[in-house]
C-alpha cells in the first residue's frame, strides 16, 4: 500500500491542495486524518479518479411510490395535536386516582 500525503496526492491528481483537502474532509475523495496530516492511498485515489471508487454518501435512494402508499404519511407533517391526552379533567382524573383522592 502506496501512501501520500496532501502534496504528493494533489500532485498526482494534478489539484490544488487545498482543493483536495476540502474534498477530502467534505468526504468527496477517499483520505483520512491522521493526527494534523491528510494520508491518502494512492490505489484509492486512482480508484476514484476512475469512477470505481464507492462514495456512501453520493448513492442514491429509489423509494418505489407504489409500495409507500398503503403507509401512513409522517406523523410531523399530517398530525396536528401532540402526544398525551387531550382532555385536561382526564389527566386530572387518572392523577386523583394514582393518588387515591
Amino acid at each position: 500500500m502506496n501512501t501520500l500525503d496532501l502534496n504528493e496526492a494533489a500532485s498526482f491528481l494534478k489539484m490544488n491542495p487545498e482543493v483536495l483537502r476540502r474534498k477530502a474532509r467534505a468526504g468527496q475523495v477517499p483520505g483520512r486524518k491522521a493526527g494534523k496530516c491528510w494520508i491518502f492511498v494512492k490505489e484509492h485515489l486512482a480508484d476514484w479518479v476512475s469512477g470505481r471508487y464507492s462514495e456512501p454518501r453520493r448513492e442514491l435512494q429509489v423509494i418505489d411510490k407504489s409500495t409507500q402508499e398503503d403507509k401512513k404519511p409522517c406523523q410531523s407533517t399530517s398530525e396536528k395535536k401532540r402526544g398525551g391526552y387531550s382532555s385536561p379533567h382526564r389527566t386530572d382524573a387518572e392523577y386523583n386516582k394514582l393518588l387515591g383522592l
